[in-house]
């Protein structure tokens, strides 16, 4: 950023938020979320449908990939007059979507400035997306909506736990999203209480960033005896599997604050949130359109709001638990599921070779209370070392596994050899992720 834009920035600070840091988009999408709190659930599925064959044709209207797949297919969008019609249309993934370059940017937008990102890579692969600020805002538009079941606004300030953080600084200040961002790589016991005291300084009510990343704070904090010296009103957990353990340790760190799990993509596809003491992840219908694959629970959505790059049909490679249809038809957020339980493509191996998904490993690492993060590496076809992290002593945290280490044995067979090592704390991804299941050889037992 040049100087004279980080200068303009503060100066714009002052300015209240509604003025400056959002705009007409935001404030559209917004209205449209809310007001589906006074819509039926036929008049929801309607306006989701027309948003849906909208989208289709848009895509096939603007994109060179679409119109050739669609033509390859023998699919055409004056094909789609109800839900039923929605099975002609091919299932598109993240392979088809890289080699397609810029094919699947809308012909519109091709020319234009765009925002050039991309995705993790979690899956192995990197893939570069294009966006612009009207998408952006319409994002920004859904996760207010869905942060505001705990009272957060547009403008209040939150503390950051999370991403990739340049340089060595402890943390930053960034006065013109209202955002104090913390270099988690740097948090120690040392500063935590620095760190807390800034926070109380800024008034900041809401904390927001990945489940270990704040999982790792609230550890510094029980550790130090700091519990109640900052009460925020809500924890706003984002992109990652979301597991017992941590958020029993981030409600022993933070008494009283409400929890609410985000989940989205980069790829903008479909969005939802979780209050934590509610039945699941709810999804907001006029985002996007959720599907799920019945033979691997993997999660396919179509996206209403990136009109820059449409995904329709798109294999996201998470798996989920299956829909929880008596939650399906009640209120203006829908559909309702369980959990979600990880990566379709991240596996690992029983003894002899046969392939476990990671979605299934974690609904077994479900349940402890006394582990602050919890990773598994294979080392060897036969050998699973666990290491756990946690505040409280290697007696408790091996009591407290048991139970953990039967349903893995049940998974993994009486041939698999697990190892517990309890350790002070487990490395992050550069990026500020983490990575609960590590595997260090290949199907053959070969290490990689």
């Amino acid at each position: 950023m040049s100087l004279a834009k980080d200068i303009a920035k503060q100066i714009l600070s002052y300015f209240p938020y509604r003025y400056m840091n959002v705009g007409k988009e935001f404030y559209e999408w917004m209205n449209k979320f809310e007001n589906m709190k006074t819509m039926t659930y036929e008049q929801i599925r309607e306006a989701q449908f027309i948003s849906f064959k909208n989208m289709v044709r848009y895509a096939y209207d603007e994109t060179k990939f679409y119109r050739q797949l669609y033509d390859a297919h023998g699919f055409h969008p004056d094909q789609l007059k109800d839900w039923s019609d929605i099975e002609r249309i091919p299932i598109i993934n993240k392979a088809m979507v890289k080699k397609s370059g810029m094919d699947i940017v809308a012909a519109k937008y091709r020319n234009k400035r765009l925002h050039i990102g991309s995705t993790s890579g979690s899956t192995g692969t990197s893939l570069t997306l294009y966006s612009n600020r009207a998408v952006n805002q319409r994002e920004w538009a859904a996760t207010c909506f869905l942060w505001s079941k705990v009272g957060y606004r547009p403008g209040d300030g939150r503390v950051e736990f999370r991403g990739l953080f340049v340089g060595d600084e402890e943390y930053k200040i960034d006065p013109y999203h209202r955002v104090l961002r913390v270099n988690v790589s740097k948090l120690t016991k040392d500063n935590i209480q620095q760190i807390l005291n800034l926070i109380q300084e800024l008034g900041y009510e809401f904390i927001h960033g990945y489940p270990t990343s704040i999982s790792l704070v609230s550890k510094l904090i029980l550790e130090g005896n700091l519990v109640n010296q900052y009460r925020p009103k809500a924890i706003l957990l984002a992109s990652e599997s979301v597991f017992d353990y941590q958020i029993n340790s981030i409600r022993m760190a933070f008494p009283g604050a409400k929890m609410n799990v985000h989940y989205g993509q980069s790829e903008k596809v479909v969005t939802a949130g979780w209050n934590v003491d509610e039945v699941g992840y709810q999804f907001i219908p006029l985002y996007g359109y959720f599907e799920m694959d019945s033979s691997t629970n993997g999660i396919i959505g179509t996206s209403f709001i990136n009109d820059v790059t449409p995904f329709i049909r798109y294999e996201l490679m998470d798996v989920a638990s299956p829909v929880a249809e008596s939650a399906n038809r009640e209120g203006y957020m829908f559909p309702t599921i369980p959990s979600i339980d990880g990566r379709v493509g991240e596996i690992m191996y029983k003894p002899n070779g046969a392939m476990v998904s990671s979605a299934l490993v974690a609904i077994a690492l479900r349940g402890t209370k006394s582990v602050t993060a919890c990773k598994l590496i294979q080392h060897q076809l036969n050998e699973i070392e666990m290491l756990v992290e946690t505040t409280q002593s290697e007696k408790d945290v091996t009591e407290d596994t048991i139970e953990v280490m039967q349903r893995l044995r049940s998974i993994f067979t009486d041939e698999m050899s697990f190892k517990i090592t309890v350790v002070d704390h487990i490395p992050r991804e550069p990026s500020g992720k983490f990575k609960y299941v590590e595997v260090r050889i290949d199907r053959e037992g070969v290490p990689i």
